[in-house]
Order: C-alpha cells, then sequence, then structure tokens
C-alpha cells in the first residue's frame, strides 16, 4: 500500500505506520501476524473517529476487503471491513435490519462496535454483537490462530474492546424485521417537559439550542402504519434543508462570519428552519440515520447517567455561555467542588475563548452488556454530543473548551467521554469512569499475552486500570 500519512476523518490524527497491508483473507492475515511476530499490530476502517484509537505505531491493516454479509435466520455474518451502510442494504433485500442504527452508516461494522457507537433510545451496537472471530497468537503456542469468542467475559470485552484484542474478522449480529418509525418536531422550553415524552417516544433525540437555551425534540417510535404518502417530500427537506443547507450556514458561521452573527442565527433564524408538528412515517434506516459526513468536522460526546442528567445539563450552558464571553456566575458548589480538585481555573481561563456554533445533540442510549463501553452500567445514559465546524488549523477553542468539559463533567458528574471522539482525560481519570477496566484488562492479558494489538493510548489508559 502507498506509505502516505494516514489521516482520520475529522483530520486532527495523523501517523505514518512502519508498513501497511489489506489483506483478502484469514489465511493473508495470519501470514502477515506470523511474519510480524513481536510488532504492534492494528486495523483500521473508515478512519471516523476523532481519538487516538486508530493510531499505529507498527503494522496497519486495513480490512476493507473484509466486507462479506452472509445472512442466516436468526443472525448475519458480516466482515469486519464493512459498511453499516451495505449490511443495511442486504438486510434490507430480504426485509430485515439491525436492531439498533448509529447516526451515520458510513462506519465499517467492527469500529463502530469497537468504539460503543450508538443511535437513541436503544443499546449500543455494542451490545448486539453475538460473537467474534479474531486473528491472534496462541498465548501457549505463539503461534498464529484465529480465535472465536461467543460467550462469558471474554465476549463482554469483545464487543466493544477498542480494537486491542485482536484483528477482527467478523462478527454476528441478530437481526429483525423491518420496521418503521413515526418522527415529528415539537419545541420545549425546559429538559424536564423533553424526558416526559420518553414514555410515548422512546426513540427521540432531542437538541439544545445554543444561545436560545431552549430544546428541539425529534420525537421517534415505532409504528406499525405505511410509509407516509409525503415521506419523498421529507426526505427531501431532510437531505437538502437539514444535511446539505443547515450545515452549509453552520460551516459559514464558524468559518466566516462575526460571533455576532452566530448568536442572531440561532436566536432569531433556525427556529423558522424547523418543521413543527409534520409527523412523517418512514423506513427505520431513512429515519434513525443523518448524512453527517458531508461536512468534515471534529466531535466530543460525553455520557450521564439519567439521574445527573439535569444538573450537567445545567453546568453545560454555563459553560458555553461562559465560554462565549458572557458574564455569569457558576452556581457556588460547583465553583467550590472543582476548586477543591484543581479544575477551576481552567474553567475560568476559558471565558471569551470559544463560541459554539452548533446544536448539542442529546440521544438515550439503555444499559450495555459490555466491560467498557460507554453505557455499561444499571441505568441508561444520555450522550451530549459537541461539534466544531472550525478549520483544523482554527480548532485550538473547540479543544480548551473539550478539555474543560471532559475534566470537569467526569469529576461532577461522572460524565464519560466517547473512546471514539476527542477524549481529552487521563489514564487514571478513565480509569475512574469505567468500572469494569480491571476486569478487561485482565481478559485482554489472556487472550493478548504478548500486548501485540494495542497501541500507546490504549496501554496508556489500562496500564491504570
Amino acid at each position: 500500500m502507498p506509505d502516505a500519512p494516514v489521516t482520520n476523518f475529522g483530520g486532527n490524527t495523523t501517523f505514518r505506520p512502519a508498513v501497511r497491508y489489506a489483506p483478502r483473507t484469514e489465511a493473508e492475515l495470519l501470514d502477515i501476524l506470523r511474519r510480524h511476530r513481536g510488532q504492534r499490530i492494528r486495523a483500521i476502517g473508515r478512519l471516523h473517529s476523532w481519538s487516538d484509537v486508530t493510531v499505529c505505531e507498527d503494522v496497519l491493516l486495513n480490512l476493507r476487503h473484509f466486507d462479506s454479509v452472509v445472512v442466516h435466520a436468526d443472525h448475519v455474518e458480516v466482515g469486519a471491513g464493512c459498511q453499516i451502510k451495505r449490511i443495511i442494504r442486504e438486510l434490507q433485500r430480504v426485509g430485515l435490519t439491525l436492531p439498533s442504527l448509529g447516526l451515520i452508516d458510513e462506519q465499517s461494522i467492527a469500529g463502530a462496535a469497537a468504539t460503543g457507537t450508538h443511535g437513541s433510545g436503544r443499546h449500543s451496537m455494542s451490545h448486539y454483537v453475538q460473537a467474534v472471530r479474531i486473528a491472534c497468537y496462541d498465548r501457549h503456542t505463539g503461534e498464529t490462530t484465529i480465535r472465536e469468542i461467543s460467550s462469558g467475559q471474554e465476549l463482554r470485552a469483545a464487543r466493544c474492546s477498542l480494537g486491542s484484542l485482536g484483528i477482527v474478522t467478523s462478527l454476528r449480529l441478530p437481526i429483525r424485521t423491518q420496521y418503521q418509525i413515526e418522527e415529528h418536531f415539537r419545541r420545549y422550553e425546559r429538559l424536564e417537559q423533553v424526558l416526559e415524552q420518553e414514555a410515548v417516544y422512546d426513540l427521540q433525540q432531542f437538541f439544545l439550542v445554543p444561545w436560545r437555551w431552549d430544546y428541539f425534540a425529534q420525537h421517534r417510535r415505532e409504528v406499525d402504519g405505511p410509509r407516509s404518502r409525503l415521506a419523498p417530500l421529507y426526505r427531501l427537506y431532510w437531505g437538502l434543508g437539514m444535511d446539505v443547507g443547515l450545515h452549509v450556514v453552520v460551516w459559514l458561521l464558524a468559518r466566516w462570519l462575526p460571533k455576532w452573527w452566530t448568536r442572531f442565527f440561532y436566536r432569531r433564524v433556525i427556529a423558522r428552519l424547523v418543521l413543527i408538528g409534520w409527523k412523517v412515517i418512514d423506513r427505520s434506516d431513512r429515519q434513525l440515520t443523518m448524512q453527517h459526513e458531508l461536512f468534515r468536522h471534529i466531535e466530543i460526546e460525553i455520557f450521564v447517567a439519567r439521574s445527573r442528567l439535569a444538573e450537567a445539563m445545567g453546568f453545560v450552558i454555563w459553560l458555553l455561555r461562559h465560554a462565549g464571553g458572557e458574564m455569569v456566575e457558576a452556581p457556588t458548589s460547583v465553583r467550590e467542588q472543582l476548586q477543591s480538585i484543581g479544575k477551576w481555573d481552567e474553567l475560568a481561563s476559558l471565558r471569551g475563548q470559544y463560541l459554539h456554533h452548533y446544536p448539542i445533540c442529546i440521544r438515550k442510549v439503555l444499559p450495555d452488556d459490555t466491560l467498557i463501553s460507554m453505557s455499561t452500567g444499571d441505568e441508561p445514559r444520555y450522550a451530549l454530543s459537541f461539534i466544531s465546524y472550525a478549520r483544523p488549523r482554527q480548532r485550538d477553542g473547540f479543544f480548551q473548551f473539550a478539555k474543560a468539559l471532559a475534566g470537569a463533567t467526569a469529576a461532577l458528574f461522572d460524565a464519560r467521554p466517547h473512546w471514539g471522539k476527542v477524549s481529552p482525560l487521563t489514564p487514571s481519570e478513565l480509569a475512574r469512569l469505567y468500572p469494569g477496566l480491571c476486569e478487561f484488562a485482565a481478559v485482554r492479558k489472556q487472550i493478548d499475552s504478548t500486548d501485540a494489538f494495542g497501541n500507546e493510548w490504549v496501554r496508556s489508559i489500562l496500564a491504570s486500570a
């Protein structure tokens, strides 16, 4: 493969591995592992991660040729490098789909599972993985082998593994009959009003609108009705109006227009662009996914337990206003707690350094049966997504904000950052937030006893477990 630098989708991570391959079969993959015994080996999919999870120091494997889709009566076997959109397309041919879908369908399935990719109102994709085939080294003989993991703690580790157990070649996932989703928008002034609607719209996601500080809820629920007659028009509205039009405006706000215009757009204009109350029924994959990959951006996402969500949202609103230059006082209890752990000065210095220019998307994720996915635990977690469209060379304000956000919300609310997005916490902070990390590290040591499949970032996190 060409000896060019590898850059991720967000343009914030670039690395140059010593050698790289694109194997086509498991036999070829095992031969590569045999030849590079003793070196660090990592796999990449579509590079839709903003963290250092994809960085490779030695041997890089591109699994794009592992893209098979084999449909069985109650499950589907998919190649690790297969894009989610291809899986959906193949299942749709026989009237089936996956039990959960993320916001975008460009990712490879192994990468999506390995980092806990999720949608709204259901478990993450990791939770549903029934079995994983990995290429690795036998811990007794040292020989290369294909190992299938399908039960116990090993499966809980393999479902969300950060690519550190071995090279995944395929996954087994459950399937279900294709279904319809009813969707419409409503505006709410308060968070509790939105959360009350979950009893009816269990798949909803909602948006905190910056500089208005109210909420637009995208109410969604599964229904039995036929596709709406105007669904094609709704798809056109979403495709041209939201996926393209709105994002062009955001791109201009972030890169060219003065800060005053950002506040004006969200306070006076955006509400006129959202069609309130138009109920549309359409196929699940059309309603639950977006073309969010059309514009290069960077993102941090934090996961907050349901019981801490209200206070976390109050803090987020204060932090965004403070970072945007407004004179707003932090709650006394928050200030005192952050001062006691040495994090207040970092937040105080953020004033006027970053103007947020994108709605904060909030999605509910049910508890996962994994060891280290962001939503593992006893209660649902809410993913709060913060996106920036600033040029790569003009992201200093965003990174300063992301570091302050992650550190403060981890300390105050035990918020966990997404493994596949900007993750500025220290290994010791991450180890505290993920109680299953010690057990994951033990499972990994059993499967990858020579530490062949981690990278520096993964090793530093596990070292603190």
